[in-house]
């Protein structure tokens, strides 16, 4: 009974679609498909666990066989024990889900497993939808530019797949290639639109966690003679550093003050605990400082680090990352990863001394204990002093006097005594050994001291435009309390002053062409820093390429809130609602591509050429007389209509109808000039065709 009603209802309702057609994917079509995943899982080797990547690519051989072979997907429970399987191999490896790590790896195994069960169109799109997703996840591991240029031939591999998957036939790789790059440029313009222009959201985001430690850890937070000598041939970028309108500090000005040592355990110097953030004298201490004040200004852009302290340039005057201690080191808020940017002010006086005091007892002890010949040179050097200041010259006359070296692999210590060893018989070390034994023996002086350890110098690229400071500019000097303020007192300087002036790039070649310490060092040193001939076009070259991979990262890689609202400054947007300045740009934008969207819609009057234009001349001297002609007309039919109304005429139309039906269609072999001579001739004929009525 209910039945029937349910019946006639359905009966009015119009009836179902019917599923569109479908089609095999070509097996070529296959194959490349095949070939995208097989980059993405060998890439992956680099990436995860040799385990993951194995086992992807395991899975990727069975599917590739089966497309060979023509051979049916594996069942349903196959699939099952391969899925199960994966998850258990990425929990075992990575112990969960979180980190990005064992989050990609798992994409890219789903990848592989559903390429495998793959058997119809649907799932081939899938497919393809996936590896876009695994193609943009990469970029969370390298965002450099050689990087996304393969990404973005990876995505128009994939685009180009997806239009033969969907074309019934196959497709020419010209065409698939022209129709990938078409929707690419189309969609480009709206992406840079939003890239730069959406609101850019400040903030971490803590709900994010990671697992991955795949940052660098940055400086360590003891100093032990020889640990950073080993970091010498370190090339690895630290950070990048660009100062306002191109005033560099002098190469004795730029130490980059990361960590502060005031604690000694047997020749071994370690940071203090930073001080309580609540604490009335910090707080006015960092609400002194301002960007505004200082004699240089500058923008960092630091790369990854989970190091809790910044390097700014001493003295700090103003930071806006970041929180300065009583000992001018700045540490972060909050740990984080990844690369970021910050802005700094710094000045050769330390414009902070009043919002500062010390401990002086801390300052003064050492665990370590002078020997009876260390003795003997402190007590050489009091009697000769009259004070603090006198004491430091003395004991810095003492290392620019005596025959030290600096040397790139220091010899080991002595364990038991190693400042006396390095003091009186090896006399050899690098800069930590030099800041340690300075320290030391100006604490023993009775001068409040402590060693500071932080970068020195840089590389400057472009004639300045920015300076490269590299793990291997890691450096170490002296603080002392002398006249109501604390001194730099770098004693490497005594001893190897091209350290200072030049750098450590400029070492690291005098010691890679064994000219370290011998007479003809000062020209290899010039060679080095003046280039000429190909060496001159190589290095400019490479300073180029730095320059393109530091703007690159600068507005691209680490383009945050700060940096939009620099760009909106530069464009001379500097109205005080960013949020407002930001949607009428996009706005704007947006209207403006809609614009020339629909322009391109709009039908283009074709261009004629000079006969057509001929022909449609000798048509319109009829528009006069009444007579049109269609569309559908051919030139023989118009001239039979145009010859019966005016049969006078009739022998003049039918030859300049003939002429252009041959010259159009007909008369296009020969040679060029020939067949000009004779378009012309057609023109000069129309002109002179004239139409009377009697």
């Amino acid at each position: 009974m209910i039945a029937n009603p349910i019946k006639r209802v359905l009966a009015k309702l119009p009836p179902m679609p019917t599923s569109p057609p479908t089609h095999e994917p070509h097996r070529a079509t296959l194959l490349q498909l095949a070939t995208l995943i097989f980059v993405a899982v060998v890439l992956h080797f680099k990436i995860a666990d040799a385990r993951i990547a194995t086992y992807a690519l395991v899975i990727f051989a069975i599917k590739a066989i089966i497309i060979i072979r023509t051979l049916a997907p594996p069942p349903k429970f196959i699939m099952m024990i391969l899925t199960i399987a994966s998850l258990a191999l990425v929990l075992f490896i990575y112990g969960g889900w979180n980190g990005q790590i064992a989050g990609i790896s798992f994409i890219v195994l789903l990848v592989a497993l559903k390429f495998l069960e793959s058997h119809a169109l649907r799932d081939y799109f899938v497919v393809c939808l996936l590896l876009y997703f695994l193609a943009a996840s990469s970029f969370l591991f390298d965002s450099s530019i050689a990087s996304i240029s393969i990404i973005v031939v990876y995505a128009l591999g994939i685009t180009g797949i997806l239009f033969q998957i969907s074309n019934p036939t196959p497709m020419p790789f010209k065409q698939t290639l022209k129709s990938s790059l078409g929707i690419v440029a189309k969609a480009l313009p709206l992406a840079v639109l939003l890239f730069f222009f959406f609101p850019r959201i400040s903030g971490d985001f803590g709900f994010l966690p990671s697992q991955d430690q795949r940052d660098t850890e940055g400086l360590s937070d003891a100093l032990v003679a020889g640990e950073m000598a080993a970091g010498a041939f370190n090339n690895e970028l630290a950070f990048r550093v660009e100062f306002k309108d191109g005033v560099v500090p002098p190469n004795s000005q730029l130490y980059w003050r990361a960590k502060t040592m005031p604690t000694e355990r047997n020749f071994v110097w370690e940071v203090g605990q930073p001080e309580a953030t609540n604490n009335s004298e910090l707080s006015a201490l960092n609400a002194a400082t301002s960007l505004a004040n200082g004699d240089w200004f500058y923008s960092v852009l630091h790369e990854n680090s989970s190091d809790d302290f910044l390097p700014y340039l001493d003295y700090v005057a103003g930071v806006n990352r970041g929180y300065v201690l009583r000992d001018y080191s700045v540490t972060r808020r909050r740990t984080g990863t990844g690369s970021f940017s910050y802005k700094g002010s710094s000045s050769a006086d330390q414009l902070l001394v009043s919002k500062i005091s010390h401990n002086t007892e801390s300052l003064l002890s050492t665990e370590s204990k002078p020997t009876a010949r260390l003795q003997a040179l402190l007590s050489s050097i009091r009697s000769k002093s009259n004070n603090d200041a006198e004491s430091i010259n003395r004991l810095y006359q003492y290392f620019l006097d005596r025959p030290y070296k600096y040397s790139l692999a220091p010899p080991g210590l002595d364990e038991f005594t190693p400042l006396d060893d390095f003091i009186f018989n090896t006399r050899t070390g690098y800069c930590e050994h030099y800041a340690s034994a300075f320290t030391t023996l100006a604490r023993w002086l009775g001068v409040p001291a402590r060693v500071v350890v932080g970068y020195q110098g840089g590389t400057q690229v472009n004639g300045g435009q920015y300076l490269e400071v590299r793990y291997s500019d890691a450096h170490a000097w002296s603080e002392v309390w002398v006249n109501d303020q604390w001194q730099r007192v770098d004693a490497t300087a005594a001893v190897r002053p091209d350290r200072i002036e030049f750098g450590m790039d400029a070492l690291r070649e005098l010691w890679d062409l064994g000219q370290f310490d011998n007479g003809n060092s000062s020209n290899a040193l010039a060679n080095f820093l003046n280039p000429t001939g190909t060496a001159r076009l190589f290095r400019d070259l490479r300073d180029t390429w730095k320059n393109v991979g530091y703007q690159w990262n600068k507005w691209v890689v680490n383009y945050d809130i700060a940096t939009q609202r620099e760009l909106l400054e530069t464009l001379g947007f500097k109205h005080k609602n960013g949020i407002l300045t930001l949607v009428l740009i996009m706005m704007l934008g947006a209207f403006a591509m809609l614009l020339l969207y629909f322009w391109q819609l709009i039908p283009k009057q074709i261009k004629r050429s000079k006969l057509q234009a001929a022909y449609l001349h000798f048509v319109t001297k009829f528009k006069r007389h009444g007579l049109e002609k269609n569309i559908s007309d051919t030139p023989a039919e118009f001239a039979s209509k145009a010859s019966a109304l005016f049969p006078q005429l009739e022998q003049t139309i039918t030859q300049i109808s003939n002429q252009f039906q041959a010259l159009r269609y007909r008369d296009t072999e020969g040679r060029e000039e020939d067949n000009a001579a004779k378009i012309d001739a057609f023109v000069r004929q129309v002109k002179q065709f004239k139409i009377s009525v009697k």
